[in-house]
């Protein structure tokens, strides 16, 4: 079956997409627009008070000339805190633009409330890699819960409808991957959104419900001890007008390692970022205010290249690995 579940948050696990991480971050989350059609409980989306707006074409063209010149495996991800099919036609062009400069992974997150037909053509043409969609729910009533719409039965058939069009079209592209962030209001209904959604040739991609830094309440019980996050040492944040954030679940951008419109993402990757990552590896997790008082270090799986990173500072620092995160069979 080509269908497969997704349990990381970055999705892939090929060693080739995360060796070099302090050369270049493995995945770039690209904010191409700050509008939202949907006010989701669990997205800090709804308390965000920065500066809102959309990516300037000739900041994003620098952004992705960049990365294909130095990783063009890396993943970029086109949407960080808003809905980017909101942008239709100029979403569809900046798509297609990563795929002309020669990037093999462009990633889009989208609600899929919006998606019709010109909009699924679109993305099919453009040459979209992977198309994620949240849903979170397998009922009208739990996805209303969760995402504060009951746009649930429409979603649905917007995603099959979409899943026809690519069967008739014979096209590979882009895998249509069916999300599910896990809570404690959803948790009862995993499994039958994993086989309806598997028997209906999608994927499905779990995950745990983030705390955005405090933002947003989550239990995690009796936390591990610390270790260095996962999410720094593979993912890079950048707003829509060239901030560079310290780290992806900053959502008002407070803590900003650069900025793109002045110096290059991989100088900012191997200067302030580095010193972060370099901080975590020493026990230092409070360098960073956005990293201090966080608990989404433990949301994320590493991959199998983050995680021997990882391992290796627990190994050299006698900490005894108690979580479910890391796991040597990863």
């Amino acid at each position: 079956m080509p269908s497969r579940i997704f349990r990381t948050v970055s999705g892939r696990s090929d060693r080739r997409y995360y060796e070099n991480i302090d050369i270049f971050p493995a995945s770039i989350v690209v904010e191409t627009t700050t509008a939202c059609n949907a006010r989701c409980s669990h997205c800090a989306h709804r308390i965000m008070t920065r500066e809102k707006g959309r990516m300037d074409m000739m900041l994003y063209r620098k952004i992705v000339d960049e990365i294909a010149r130095v990783r063009p495996t890396c993943h970029l991800w086109m949407t960080f805190y808003g809905e980017a099919l909101l942008l239709q036609y100029r979403l569809f062009n900046m798509i297609a633009y990563a795929k002309r400069q020669g990037l093999t992974s462009v990633i889009l997150n989208s609600n899929a409330i919006m998606l019709n037909e010109e909009m699924i053509i679109g993305l099919i043409e453009s040459g979209l890699d992977d198309f994620i969609v949240s849903i979170d729910a397998f009922s009208p009533e739990v996805y209303k819960e969760i995402r504060c719409s009951d746009h649930y039965n429409a979603v649905v058939e917007n995603v099959n409808n979409m899943l026809r069009i690519k069967s008739k079209m014979r096209v590979q592209k882009p895998q249509i991957i069916a999300q599910f962030s896990i809570m404690k209001e959803n948790e009862h209904q995993l499994d039958a959104f994993k086989a309806y959604w598997l028997g209906r040739g999608a994927s499905v991609k779990t995950r745990p419900k983030l705390s955005w830094t405090g933002a947003v309440e989550v239990d995690r019980g009796h936390p591990p001890k610390r270790y260095p996050c996962p999410w720094l040492f593979a993912t890079c944040g950048i707003t829509w007008n060239g901030k560079v954030v310290q780290c992806v679940v900053d959502y008002d951008a407070k803590y900003v390692a650069g900025n793109v419109n002045e110096t290059s993402l991989q100088s900012i990757w191997q200067g302030k970022l580095k010193e972060i990552r370099d901080a975590q590896l020493e026990g230092r997790f409070d360098t960073s205010p956005v990293c201090a008082n966080c608990s989404d270090w433990q949301s994320e799986k590493p991959t199998k290249i983050v995680m021997e990173r990882v391992k290796s500072w627990l190994n050299q620092h006698h900490v005894t690995q108690g979580s479910k995160v890391i796991r040597p069979d990863m």
